[in-house]
């Protein structure tokens, strides 16, 4: 078997209907792109304070160990430019920071909350001013800045944040009061023994009145020492499943007095009298949590797709069966893992989409109040259902990974368990996925409910994700998919797309008239959050088929490569009415024969592409120790590469520190 693996990966490589570099080329972002990236590969690969190096295993550190290493990979990259001897320009540092941040999501977590969170808050909540006071410090991590959000027993509900921070006018300071145990902020990423400096909201009280939550930048450490500031106790959070190189942290703060002009004010305004303006509309004050969530598109890519690629080159070089078949062979591994490879390139399409929305409210912190407030809502509620339907998809591709590489997946060296651990959290941070989903569905149905009664429906710059319920009158008017033949309509992604908006506008309006007959929103939850899904489960398709019909796909885009995105495009709509068929029979759309053909139709098409999936997943581009599994080794030889990596394990041919104490008294009783 081992002098056949190798033999299996060849085979499975070369039957690829496409050119595989130029799959990769688009996966990267383009040839230069990927140039780029690669140049960092090889130049992170050997830097042994930014790759741990053998006989050391990444995957087998010690909490103290991973913390140590991510802040030396963080303080390693902010040296690259200082290196003369290098002469890197500005992009190569760039491209070797994000190919640091592929190889290890601890790093990546950890450079996000100071680079991403924190320095997002100060652009898009402080003025001018704050700006260009802290964006230097930022970048030249001068300071090292958290995010202070949630508390031990409040997580994203907001309103109830117990935090306060109350203006002293004879000082012209804030004090910030954690008055309970549940007020401590919890599960700050950096705050545990990194962070400087934190954005925190607090319920702001002037003159004895609640004017609402604000934000407010505050010291923590000494920058000279690592000291806790006065007034403000903070600690670690101690073990955790998964990101053992992140410091969560907790902070409280007890009488901790700052300037006034430490109140992040692109929205507000605090005069030296107490005066006190407004935001334009509360929601504006959490709009920070809209790229952290849609963070999770890059984790996504970035996590997920490394673990298909472990189990998929497993599956193909492991035989078993009557037939010592290849188990990637067997439905139960390609039904799975084909429509997974599938949504890895629907969401990094959709992710040019989402980054271009999302510069409209950002602006380089230069942004148009009236813009920002009208596209605010948008670009919530699509952040909402994407980290909905990414999260728990993902969860569910990770286990489905973890099953097709059978007990060696158990393994810590084969990379799986590791990354089910740092994917955990991204299912709740940001925001719990079932509230996100009921917040989406809200606005899914605001829109509807505009668009029916008072036949209203913004404009916006930017095809946005709703643009289907301005057409509802329409779709509500379709009582029957007029499809006899399913799959002679698969290419026509116009018919398959508005079977889908026709189903999601049909559920949507069933919903509205269960609320319009006294039934809460707690009463529809479920459903909503399913309907919600779907939404940005058909906003994937609609994107990716506008990327790749060939119609409208860029006529510079490689032909074979065209090719087995449309196919990827076509399963996805496929998955979707799989998925979602009951929504459909629901509201007496689909029927009963046509759920049935689309299931048929739905796996023959996954076998389809059985074939290409060695292809498809190599299209990601990543180098054997970015994958850190032994099991998913590029050249297919992974039993030697396996046994290799328990050779080197510490202690592995050794006789135990304990035996003495425990073992030898048992097994030398009678002599």
């Amino acid at each position: 078997m081992s002098l056949q693996a190798p033999k299996d990966m060849t085979t499975e490589r070369a039957a690829a209907d496409f050119d595989i570099k130029k799959l990769e080329w688009l996966w990267a972002g383009g040839e230069d792109a990927y140039n780029l990236l690669n140049f960092s590969y090889n130049f992170i690969k050997n830097d042994p304070e930014l790759v741990v190096q053998p006989p050391r295993n990444f995957l087998e550190m010690s909490r103290p160990e991973a913390r140590e290493f991510a802040m030396g990979q963080i303080y390693r990259t902010t040296q690259l430019s200082k290196d003369k001897a290098l002469n890197l320009t500005k992009q190569q540092i760039d491209s070797i920071v994000w190919a640091t941040n592929i190889y290890s999501e601890t790093f990546s977590m950890r450079f996000f909350v100071h680079a991403s969170l924190f320095r997002n808050a100060v652009n898009m909540l402080g003025n001018k001013n704050q700006q260009d006071k802290w964006n230097t410090k930022i970048e030249n991590l001068e300071v090292i800045g958290c995010f202070a959000m949630t508390e031990l027993g409040h997580s994203s509900a907001l309103r109830d944040i117990e935090t306060t921070a109350t203006y002293d006018i004879a000082t012209d300071e804030f004090v910030l009061e954690s008055p309970t145990v549940t007020s401590s902020k919890w599960w700050i990423g950096m705050a545990g023994q990194t962070a400087t400096h934190t954005v925190a909201i607090a319920q702001t009280i002037i003159h004895g009145k609640n004017v609402g939550l604000n934000w407010f930048i505050v010291q923590l450490r000494s920058q000279t020492d690592g000291s806790l500031m006065p007034n403000v106790v903070a600690g670690d959070i101690g073990q955790k499943v998964g990101h053992l190189g992140l410091d969560n942290g907790w902070i409280q703060f007890h009488r901790n007095r700052i300037p006034r002009k430490n109140m992040l004010s692109r929205w507000v305004s605090l005069d030296r009298h107490g005066n006190f303006s407004p935001p334009p509309n509360p929601a504006v004050m959490y709009a920070t949590l809209i790229p952290e969530r849609l963070s999770l598109v890059l984790v996504t890519t970035q996590l997920i797709s490394q673990a298909i690629v472990i189990a998929t080159r497993y599956g193909v070089v492991r035989r078993q069966g009557a037939k010592n078949e290849q188990i990637m062979d067997y439905q139960s591994h390609y039904v799975k893992l084909v429509p997974a490879i599938s949504f890895m390139y629907m969401v990094k399409t959709a992710q040019k989409d989402l980054d271009e929305q999302f510069s409209i409210l950002t602006a380089g912190g230069n942004m148009d109040p009236a813009t920002y407030l009208n596209y605010m809502g948008e670009m919530h509620a699509m952040a909402a259902c994407f980290k909905g339907l990414t999260g728990w998809y993902s969860s569910e591709i990770l286990e489905d990974c973890r099953r097709a590489c059978g007990g060696h997946a158990y393994s810590s060296y084969n990379a799986i368990g590791s990354i089910i651990g740092d994917w955990g959290v991204m299912t709740t941070g940001g925001g719990d996925n079932v509230v996100l989903l009921q917040q989406a569905a809200r606005h899914l149905l605001f829109r509807l409910e505009q668009k029916l009664k008072f036949n209203q429906y913004p404009k916006f710059s930017f095809k946005s994700p709703t643009q289907y319920i301005n057409y509802a009158e329409e779709y509500l008017g379709n009582t029957k998919w007029n499809v006899s033949d399913v799959s002679q309509c698969l290419g026509n992604f116009s018919v398959v797309e508005g079977a889908l908006c026709t189903i999601l506008v049909k559920r949507l309006n069933s919903i509205q008239k269960n609320l319009e007959s006294g039934m809460t929103h707690n009463d529809v939850l479920l459903e909503s959050v399913r309907v919600a899904e779907m939404h940005c489960a058909v906003f994937l398709f609609s994107t990716n088929a506008a990327a790749y019909h060939k119609s409208t796909a860029d006529p510079a885009l490689d032909k074979g490569v065209l090719s087995i995105m449309n196919r990827l495009t076509v399963l996805w709509g496929l998955h979707i009415l799989y998925k979602y068929s009951d929504q459909g029979f629901k509201e007496g759309f689909l029927s009963p024969e046509q759920i049935k053909d689309i299931e048929y139709i739905y796996f023959d098409y996954c076998k389809s592409l059985r074939s290409q999936v060695i292809g498809l997943t190599d299209g990601f581009g990543y180098p054997d120790f970015i994958i850190k599994a032994p099991i998913a080794k590029y050249d297919g030889d992974i039993y030697q590469a396996y046994f290799d990596s328990i050779l080197q394990a510490p202690g592995s041919v050794d006789i135990p520190p304990y035996h003495e104490k425990y073992i030898k008294p048992l097994t030398n009783q009678l002599k």
